[in-house]
Formats: C-alpha cells, sequence, structure tokens
C-alpha cells in the first residue's frame, strides 16, 4: 500500500553524527554488501510502504522459492541474516548457506540461525542445515556449486560497475545455479524522492539502474550464460506516476543448459567474454556457523513417541510440584496424563502404559501401576543457553512478536 507522508531521509532514527562517522570510517562498513543498509532512504513527500518494502520484497522472493521448491539456496549479502530467518521456515528446504563479506557482522547476528524451543518441540519432518560463511561473492567457493538458487537481494548494486562482470561470470558460468533471483533499486523510481543531482538511495551505493539498463544486462546474462529470464517489480508506484514502474526491479533466471554469444550495446556494465575456471575443488569462504535444525526420527514407532511423550509431561508436571511443594519424589497419575492431549491421541490404555513405563530408565512406575513416580532434581543450567536469545516459552512469545532484524527499508 501507498501512503502521503512527509519527506524523512533515514530509515531509522540513529543520531546523524553517529551516521556520519560510521560513513567516514572504512572499519565500520562492508564496502560490498553493505551491512548498513538500514541507512537507506525510506520515503518522500510522496510515498510510504505499508509493509515495509524490504519485508515485502523477502515475501516476493519466499513465494518464488515456494513454487520452484528449492532446495538447496545461498543468499548472498545477508547482512544480518533477517531472510535466512524466513528461509528456514519453507519446510521443503534442506541447505541454506548465508554469504556476507563482513565477518563481525555474521558473528554478532549468527544467533538468530540457531534452533529455538519451538525447533526442538515441531521437529522437521526434512532435514535443514544452515550455515553462515564469510566471503565475497565474486570468489568462486565449491559449496556453491549447483544449487537450486542464488538469491542477491538489493546486492548488485553496492558493487564498483568494474566487478559486475565478475560477479555475473562466477554466478552463472561457475556456480551454475538452476536459478538465480535478482533484486535491484528502480533509478527511474527516484524520481518521487527529493534527490539531489545525482544522489542515490544509499551513500554506498555505486550505481543504480534504470528499467531499461536492468533489461539490457539480464539480456546480456541470458544470452552469454544460457539462462533464461523474466522481470518481476516490488513496491507499487502511486496513482498517475504508474509510468516509473516499480520501486524494487527484480529478474529470476533459469539455466536452459546451454551458452550463447553477449548481446552488444544498451548494458551499462559490459560481460566480458569467459574466463578459465582453474580450481573447482577451492573453497575460499570461511565458515562462521554451521547448524543441523532437529528432524523426526522416523525409525521411531507409535510407543517410542509415546513413552517420549510420558516421560516429558510427567517430567513436566513433577517439576511443578518441586516449585510448589518442594519434595524430592513426585507421583502423576496415569489417569491425569491419559486427559493430556498429546498422550490422548495415542488412546492408550491404563495397563499399556504401566508396560511402557516399566522398559525405560528415565522414569519409574508406583507399585500400584497407577502413577509414574519422578525424582525431582534442579536443573543445572546449560551453557549453551547463555547465547540463545530464546530462554523460556515466555521469552519465546515475546520473541516471537518482534521484528526479526533492521533491514534496509528499500
Amino acid at each position: 500500500m501507498i501512503l502521503l507522508k512527509q519527506t524523512e531521509r533515514f530509515a531509522d532514527a540513529d543520531d546523524e553524527d553517529s551516521y556520519q562517522a560510521e560513513r567516514k570510517n572504512p572499519i565500520l562498513r562492508d564496502s560490498q554488501t553493505c551491512s548498513l543498509k538500514n541507512r537507506e532512504i525510506e520515503e518522500s513527500n510522496n510515498v510510504k510502504f505499508e509493509p515495509p518494502l524490504y519485508i515485502q520484497r523477502y515475501a516476493k522472493v519466499v513465494e518464488l522459492c515456494r513454487k520452484y521448491q528449492v532446495r538447496t539456496v545461498a543468499d548472498c549479502g545477508t547482512s544480518e541474516l533477517t531472510f535466512v530467518q524466513y528461509l528456514k521456515n519453507l519446510e521443503f528446504v534442506n541447505q541454506i548457506f548465508a554469504i556476507d563479506i563482513d565477518h563481525n557482522l555474521l558473528q554478532s547476528h549468527k544467533s538468530k540461525c540457531k534452533p529455538m524451543i519451538v525447533d526442538h518441540l515441531n521437529r522437521r519432518s526434512e532435514p535443514l542445515n544452515i550455515s553462515i560463511l564469510c566471503g565475497s561473492i565474486l570468489d568462486y567457493d565449491k559449496r556453491l556449486k549447483e544449487l537450486d538458487c542464488i538469491t542477491c537481494i538489493e546486492l548488485i548494486e553496492h558493487l564498483q560497475p568494474s566487478n559486475v562482470p565478475q560477479l555475473s561470470e562466477n554466478i552463472f558460468h561457475r556456480l551454475t545455479p538452476k536459478r538465480v533471483i535478482i533484486t535491484t533499486p528502480n533509478k527511474d523510481f527516484n524520481e518521487l524522492f527529493d534527490f539531489d543531482s545525482n544522489q542515490m538511495r544509499h551513500w554506498d551505493h555505486k550505481f543504480e539502474w534504470t528499467r531499461s539498463e536492468f533489461k539490457y544486462y539480464c539480456e546480456n546474462v541470458s544470452e552469454k550464460y544460457g539462462y533464461e529470464y523474466f522481470l518481476f517489480g516490488v513496491g507499487d508506484p502511486p496513482k498517475d506516476y504508474e509510468h516509473l514502474g516499480h520501486c524494487s526491479l527484480g529478474a529470476v533466471f533459469t539455466y536452459s543448459g546451454h551458452f550463447g554469444e553477449s548481446v552488444s550495446g544498451g548494458c551499462p556494465v559490459k560481460c566480458p567474454a569467459d574466463e578459465g575456471i582453474t580450481d573447482l575443488t577451492s573453497t575460499n569462504y570461511v565458515e562462521v556457523y554451521s547448524v543441523d535444525y532437529p528432524t523426526v526420527d522416523l525409525t521411531l514407532t507409535a510407543d517410542d513417541h509415546l513413552t517420549n511423550e510420558l516421560v516429558y509431561q510427567s517430567r513436566t508436571l513433577a517439576q511443578q510440584q518441586y516449585l510448589e511443594l518442594g519434595h524430592e519424589w513426585s507421583e502423576i497419575a496415569i489417569k491425569i496424563l491419559q486427559k493430556l492431549p498429546s498422550i490422548a491421541q495415542y488412546r492408550a490404555s491404563d495397563v499399556h502404559i504401566a508396560e511402557l513405563v516399566e522398559k525405560t530408565d528415565y522414569v519409574q512406575l508406583s507399585e500400584d501401576r497407577l502413577s509414574i513416580v519422578v525424582r525431582n532434581v534442579p536443573e543445572s543450567p546449560d551453557p549453551d543457553l547463555e547465547s540463545d536469545p530464546i530462554s523460556d516459552a515466555s521469552d519465546l512469545l515475546e520473541y516471537q512478536g518482534e521484528p526479526l532484524g533492521v533491514e534496509e527499508l528499500w
């Protein structure tokens, strides 16, 4: 939705002194993927996007990933790892590579990729590995070879124009994914912003393409590397400004299996002739973090699942009794457990439950075989949880209601 709103120059409320200090200090920014994406110009006196454009853009790319059922994907220029939070919720995705050139940025945000409590309670049916890698998309790394999809969301404009051909060569020639999704600002749309001459949307943008320039780039890639493509846009223009196109340009490239010749003319950044691939086994990226998400064990029987649920629920109820009464031992009636939805679904008799309890070492069966006996031992702190942003159920609910992170709003 487009709303009218007074001009605001920056996406966040950080003070100008801090911004200028970061801008002048190259150590505080990433020269290629731009870790300070949230500094983008957000609004003009003509337009405002609701929801924010970066959310609309992520939603569009997720929609495309779902359409093509991509199982292996690399998010290049991942920055604060926000888009990974969307990707990991796709049940069919098995492998996510999150790539950025800023090691400190990745290190400070890697906890976002750690499985949360809900991921352990509701385990995935499909395996998922998330690997955070530090490196430049201009460099080849064999781990990215022949993926289902590579995404470059608002990345290409942060490169020097002279580096764009190297980006294209690396992705489309060396890595040869099945699909590539690229988004970039639409320079034509800048007419709606209160810009000075030659001003761009972000201080780190090295260029911005018009719709015709972006189309020439796409045609060049298509002809040179054997990819078919189609264009899309994100961020509808206001009424009476439809001629400017969308605020953000996008293209989906699909590998067609043959190489052609580069088209001539029109493209603001020319693609060079094919270069030889010297080492297909190189791993140039540094792994910052890697994690496998918990999955359902398909070898477990219904009785195995019921036993695990009995142990979990009886310990939970026993812990509540311990906190209220302080008793070392608790007895949880089987009749009470049978009323819990997670156990009632198995429709197990009290006799069958007693037989299952006898076979496990985690809890005991009472002498009358009508209750589960649990020894209450105060849990010691888990050092691994200190770095986990989600520590209990209440934190989880609060966390899920908050934004996933600060991203560029254009």
